[in-house]
């Protein structure tokens, strides 16, 4: 049974310590019915850039239960944190958890200088488990002026790839940008009707779905938008067959 001490105090709305958290974590995946795991399956590599030049960086981590993924430069966030998703977490609480899937995240250098150099980690973690994946990025030649990045469309950083949950739990599919947007989401080509309450954004972006079954197993768009352009990411739900 759950500590009731710690569910008391993410209802207060307090501030939970990194520690508490992950205690509160392990206390809710107890109905996983795999092992927590994760591992890279597209790890970084390194990069040399000529000065001016952009780039993405990019990664993939499989998880059980889903990870998040942060990034550091010389050791330092630069990108994301560590914050799960307890939301969707205590959503499907007593329930038998599959909590399977792949997230990518990409790190976004759209005017490399010598600014940029340095040593990059793409770091995820599920709450059990941290695995990273590192780059050396070097820059070559002189810097140019580079254009400001504050008029431009936003750039997705981090979404879901592929999502496994048993049929009858919530599942979150996640699309973030580095940027304020307004966001829409389609499946399969065709609009969500939101009046149904099953479906909600979130307002990270990423979309909620209660009460998952076979009719929403399928491919998913995100779109951020703001009044410079559009970004999309684009994710695929399975809902597995639900067991006691």
């Amino acid at each position: 049974m759950m500590k009731l001490p710690i569910l008391l105090l993410l209802a207060a709305g307090a501030s939970t310590a990194p520690s508490k958290m992950d205690e509160l974590v392990v206390e809710l995946d107890k109905e996983l019915t795999h092992k927590p795991l994760i591992k890279t399956t597209v790890k970084l590599e390194d990069v040399t850039l000529q000065a001016g030049q952009s780039a993405v960086l990019h990664c993939e981590i499989l998880s059980i239960p889903s990870a998040v993924i942060f990034w550091e430069k010389n050791g330092k966030l630069v990108q994301g944190d560590r914050e799960l998703n307890i939301f969707e977490k205590l959503i499907n609480t007593g329930k038998p958890l599959v909590d399977n899937g792949i997230v990518s995240s990409n790190y976004h250098i759209p005017c490399a200088t010598h600014n940029d150099t340095g040593v990059y980690k793409c770091i995820g973690y599920n709450g059990h488990k941290r695995i990273e994946s590192t780059a050396v990025v070097e820059i070559e030649g002189t810097d140019a002026k580079c254009p400001s990045n504050k008029h431009t469309a936003p750039m997705i950083t981090l979404q879901t790839e592929s999502r496994f949950e048993m049929s009858g739990n919530a599942a979150t599919l996640v699309c973030r940008a580095n940027k304020k947007a307004t966001w829409s989401w389609t499946f399969d080509g065709d609009a969500i009707y939101f009046e149904e309450g099953r479906h909600e954004i979130l307002p990270t972006g990423d979309l909620l779905i209660r009460n998952i079954s076979w009719s929403d197993m399928g491919d998913y768009f995100c779109t951020a938008k703001n009044k410079y352009g559009v970004a999309e990411g684009e994710t695929f739900l399975y809902p597995t067959k639900r067991t006691t």
